[in-house]
């Protein structure tokens, strides 16, 4: 079968002077460091064939820098690119700001769609994508690669083997130190922001939920509580220059979920923000069952990204903990950047078809349903 030919929403020019893990510390160049190189890493499978960005100078820049091509194509809306006969996927790796009004006309021309999450700033946007999905029969997939990594596909696996018997109990600690309360970069305050749909509750937690139902199950019942200790941050700008001394942050950093799941287990989420965590550790996740229990160690790093220091425990019976290989024959965590390995993992399970690798529009929509009840059993207003 020939390549799917790809294009790209947001892909930015390539950063002079700045390596991948650079300038991956500013905001709006996720495109081109995990996109890309992931996409780029496939050829047999997908081809880079347009770049849709705000002007055609823009577009054409990322094109140059980048590498790509004379014969990508450059565009500067939404529309033309959806109109191109030669693109059979589009891609959008913006803010979720955006994420309708570019997904839209590429639905609309039965175009198959891959969405960053969340997949839409509100969840009324969500579930219209979804239906526009639907309605018109294309693939979707939604940039939740955490589903697509080897420790939550392994963690899936040992669940559904029966080795820890029937779940009776998750308990999750999450620390959020790596974002600072105390500065934050110009150009990033969306995630300050609770109305933007893409802040920390529904990016850091978000990503994390995602996995968790996926392998656990739903919410059956669910009680929440969720605070906002600090409201005010520093902006600075690239040269460290304070911008705005006092921005207003409107998001909770400090969330407690609580209740029983699907399967009748019950579960308990803490997400804090301290200086540091005393472990370094950004999230460990116990899942007790009848037979055994799971330990997960994410050490100081976002959930989704695959930090190569991640680590899969497992205790059955009255046997010793071990350490369990979740890696076997990866061929992407030495092959890819870093921050491109679950995202080409991803990109990988889309052109195999296997759904239980990434999330299409109606299992993302999920999430977001999720979120949403979450946020109403804690008083907040929904998003």
């Amino acid at each position: 079968m020939p390549p799917t030919r790809v294009g790209i929403i947001g892909l930015k020019s390539r950063p002079a002077g700045l390596s991948d893990a650079e300038s991956s510390q500013i905001p709006g160049f996720w495109a081109g460091n995990s996109h890309l190189p992931a996409l780029r890493y496939m050829p047999q499978e997908y081809e880079v064939v347009a770049v849709c960005n705000s002007n055609i100078e823009s577009a054409n820049n990322a094109i140059e820098t980048w590498g790509l091509g004379k014969s990508v194509n450059a565009y500067a809306n939404p529309d033309d690119l959806a109109n191109d006969p030669n693109v059979d996927l589009v891609v959008i790796a913006v803010n979720v700001g955006k994420h309708f009004q570019l997904a839209k006309p590429a639905l609309l021309k039965k175009k198959d769609v891959f969405v960053e999450w969340p997949l839409g700033a509100t969840l009324a946007e969500a579930e219209e994508m979804t239906r526009m999905a639907q309605s018109a029969g294309v693939r979707t997939s939604v940039g939740l690669q955490a589903r697509a990594d080897p420790l939550v596909v392994k963690v899936k696996a040992i669940i559904e083997s029966g080795q820890i018997g029937r779940v009776l109990n998750s308990s999750v600690l999450i620390g959020s130190s790596l974002l600072p309360n105390s500065v934050w970069m110009e150009g990033g305050e969306y995630y300050l922001d609770w109305k933007s749909g893409g802040n920390e509750f529904t990016i850091w937690i978000g990503h994390f939920l995602d996995s968790f139902i996926h392998t656990l199950g739903d919410f059956a019942e669910v009680q929440a509580i969720m605070k906002s200790a600090v409201t005010e941050i520093p902006i600075i700008n690239g040269k460290g220059e304070v911008v705005n001394p006092a921005y207003h942050k409107s998001v909770p950093e400090h969330v407690l979920i609580q209740g029983i799941l699907e399967s009748g287990a019950l579960a308990s989420i803490s997400a804090r923000k301290s200086k540091n965590e005393v472990d370094d550790v950004s999230f460990r996740w116990i899942i007790s069952g009848t037979e055994g229990e799971i330990e997960v160690l994410v050490p100081k790093f976002a959930w989704q990204m695959g930090n190569p220091e991640r680590t899969l425990r497992l205790k059955v019976g009255t046997n010793d903990a071990e350490n369990v290989d979740f890696m076997g024959n990866d061929k992407f965590e030495s092959n890819v950047p870093m921050l491109a390995a679950n995202v080409a993992r991803q990109y990988a399970a889309l052109a195999k078809g296997d759904p239980n690798a990434f999330a299409d529009f109606n299992s993302a929509l999920k999430t977001h349903v999720l979120l949403d009840r979450i946020v109403k059993a804690a008083g907040w207003e929904s998003l």
